[in-house]
């Protein structure tokens, strides 16, 4: 994680490196000491106050972003980037509105499903249209990758979630969101990714003792596999909130007492948050 000087992050603010160092010494920004007593703030923890503050950002570049700059003057919607294959403009577009105050929670149930259904539209088209929908996932993962690596990490002690795409389920971007939503209300999330194996699952809740599972499910599910995951939910311990969501979760027929249905990422956040409040 880059760490920076309280000037670099005044420059970037367009202000005095005086009032950083004022909301530093104040709580308002966290920062680290050196052995010569500079003080020194998480890329992170700078992107959390400009978030929380509603401070502009007035040379993002200082910040590793040059990308937000360039799309500040346009009104284009993510869709155009992700049909344009346009990696660069697509990071701009979701870190300005990261930047602006949206939460991850937010991006995901309002611009990125919208942009994504749009390029799913294109599959019915022509093959032409199922080459740019190709395109345009792969840039939108480069987007939510870059989102993802500015949230803050949760502690080593805060609650774990685990999950990811049923088998035969290959789809990588619902799950990731699912991820980084839980990982921005304080949860440490274990994103198993596409096509997993019920058995991997239970493994992976051996091993990191979850207090969250999810499944994000995007493709019809067989009866015989929707029986499978159905019954390993019972065999979970009371302890552990079990969600699923995804186009294609009400695939699953009736849910166990004990699973909770979202239908979106915002409902998510709320299950996440009243478990880390639970556990703290």
């Amino acid at each position: 994680m880059r760490l920076l000087s309280t000037r670099e992050l005044a420059d970037a603010l367009g202000v005095s490196e005086s009032s950083v160092k004022r909301w530093v010494d104040g709580g308002k920004i966290m920062a680290w000491r050196t052995e010569g007593g500079h003080r020194r703030i998480e890329l992170s923890e700078a992107m959390r106050f400009i978030r929380a503050s509603g401070t502009p950002l007035i040379r993002p570049e200082i910040l590793d972003l040059p990308e937000v700059a360039a799309v500040r003057s346009t009104k284009k919607r993510l869709v155009s980037y992700l049909r344009d294959g346009n990696s660069v403009g697509a990071r701009g577009w979701l870190m300005a509105r990261y930047l602006e105050g949206s939460t991850i929670a937010e991006l995901c149930d309002g611009p990125i499903r919208e942009a994504m259904h749009k390029l799913g539209e294109l599959w019915g088209h022509d093959e032409p249209g199922v080459h740019v929908e190709h395109r345009g996932t792969d840039v939108c993962l480069q987007a939510v990758a870059q989102l993802r690596s500015m949230i803050s990490t949760p502690a080593a002690t805060a609650p774990a979630a685990l999950g990811g795409a049923p088998a035969g389920d290959p789809y990588l971007i619902p799950s990731q969101l699912a991820a980084m939503t839980l990982t921005e209300v304080g949860m440490r999330a274990i994103n198993l990714g596409p096509d997993t194996p019920v058995a991997a699952l239970d493994a992976a809740v051996a091993a990191y003792q979850p207090k969250l599972v999810w499944a994000s499910i995007s493709t019809p599910l067989v009866p015989t596999r929707a029986r499978s995951i159905k019954d390993w939910y019972a065999t979970l311990p009371s302890s552990i909130t079990v969600v699923v969501g995804g186009q294609q979760a009400d695939g699953l027929g009736k849910l166990p007492a004990r699973v909770r249905r979202v239908y979106t990422m915002v409902e998510l956040a709320e299950v996440a948050a009243a478990i880390v409040k639970r556990e703290h």
